[in-house]
C-alpha cells in the first residue's frame, strides 16, 4: 500500500473540507480513500491522557461507529489514538488526518 496524493480538485477530497476557510490544497491518504466523504465525527483530545479519559474515548467512538460513522481525529498519541482503537475494535473504518499546507 502506498501513499497517495489528492488535490483540492480530485473527486475523493472531502466536499465538507473544501467549504473551509483556506482549505489544503493536498492531502495524502494511505488506505480506502472511499471513505473520505462518509459521514463522520472528529474525535481529538489530550496527548496525555488520564485512563478514564481513554477508556471514554474508546467507549464513545465504538458506538459512533456501530451507528455508521467514520471516526476521524488528527493522529496524536492520547484520546486521539484511542478514538481509532475504539472503532477498530467495532470493525468500523477510520480516517486519519494528516494536513499539509500548500
Amino acid at each position: 500500500m502506498e501513499i497517495e496524493e489528492i488535490g483540492i480538485e480530485n473527486r475523493y477530497y472531502p466536499k465538507k473540507l473544501r467549504t473551509i476557510k483556506n482549505p489544503p490544497q493536498k492531502l495524502y491518504i494511505l488506505g480506502n480513500k472511499e471513505i473520505l466523504n462518509n459521514e463522520a465525527v472528529a474525535i481529538v483530545g489530550s496527548r496525555d491522557c488520564t485512563e478514564q479519559g481513554a477508556k471514554n474515548a474508546r467507549f464513545f467512538s465504538a458506538n459512533i461507529a456501530k451507528a455508521g460513522f467514520t471516526i476521524v481525529s488528527g493522529m496524536a498519541k492520547g484520546i486521539d489514538a484511542e478514538a481509532h482503537k475504539g472503532a477498530l475494535e467495532v470493525k468500523r473504518t477510520n480516517n486519519s488526518s494528516v494536513r499539509k499546507w500548500s
